[in-house]
């Protein structure tokens, strides 16, 4: 069979797996931070880091979402192999950045996967516009047969080590501040660049590392992207009922909202915190439901 025929069959059957998706209902979108996969640990043993990956597979093909954004992945590779055990699911993205105080590959990885055709998806690093800003975001384009483009981004914000002292807490309140900044800013460029082809809605979602409860009093995050068109899917959900990060027993500190889906141009379902093992993640899977106004 012509090299190019092939094409236009794998071309078609992945429509009509895009069409069937949304036939079935609303599209189920799930983001997750899965806490170092496979492994759980930088330093995770071959054992370990199998025994997290049947962990993961098994609730992954339990949650068989259309649209998935895992973060705290340590390549494509490990993505790939979650992902194979839910039919048509596919990797379209995973980012690789750098440790900025190793130099290093990271393992802490944001990747995209979802059922429908993607039109592009990449990652960049956060510009440099602060000493030591870490990580950076991944995107995605996908196409909702007969509504339009899907916009998506996997983020990992800056995380709260280093924010034990006053001067500490700023700066990494200001560091996700400003990385919040930079994500409104590039979908404002998206918004001009694809603004002839049919923009259907926007999800931004990820482990932001703060929350909107005062928590974190000099970190603006949710405000920013609200200000910047993104509707926060846990606004209408009482604290208690949308922890998402589930600390160590042995832990000062208390459960929390870390994970959150921002949504804008979409009907404004609330998100929901989904029952899975704690043996899989420190943090829990965060869903949502994802319709036209």
């Amino acid at each position: 069979m012509p090299h190019s025929l092939k094409l236009c069959l794998l071309t078609a059957l992945v429509l009509f797996q895009a069409e069937a998706v949304m036939a079935a209902g609303p599209l189920r979108f799930v983001c997750w931070n899965l806490e170092w996969f496979p492994g759980k640990r930088p330093t995770a043993s071959e054992k370990e880091a199998k025994d997290h990956m049947k962990e993961a597979q098994a609730a992954l093909k339990k949650l068989n979402p259309d649209i998935f954004v895992a973060v705290e992945i340590r390549d494509w590779a490990a993505l790939q192999e979650l992902v194979s055990v839910v039919p048509g699911l596919t990797v379209h993205t995973v980012s690789s950045f750098y440790d900025t105080t190793t130099g290093k590959l990271g393992f802490q990885q944001v990747g995209i996967a979802s059922k429908l055709v993607c039109r592009g998806a990449w990652w960049e690093n956060w510009q440099a516009t602060m000493p030591a800003i870490s990580r950076g975001f991944s995107f995605a384009t996908l196409e909702v047969p007969k509504e339009g483009l899907l916009m998506i981004y996997g983020v990992h914000l800056k995380s709260n080590r280093g924010s034990d002292d006053p001067g500490g807490a700023k700066n990494v309140a200001d560091m996700r501040n400003n990385q919040a900044a930079q994500l409104i800013a590039h979908r404002k460029k998206i918004e001009v660049t694809f603004a002839e082809q049919g923009i259907l809605g926007w999800i931004a979602c990820g482990d932001m590392n703060t929350n909107h409860d005062g928590q974190f009093p000099l970190c603006n995050v949710v405000k920013i992207m609200a200000e910047g068109g993104f509707y926060n899917t846990w606004s209408t959900t009482p604290k208690e009922k949308r922890r998402t990060w589930l600390p160590p027993k042995d832990s000062p500190f208390e459960a929390t909202t870390f994970d959150y889906i921002f949504t804008s141009g979409l009907k404004k379902n609330a998100a929901m915190v989904i029952d899975a093992s704690e043996d899989v993640s420190d943090h829990t899977p965060v869903g949502l439901l994802v319709e036209e106004p």
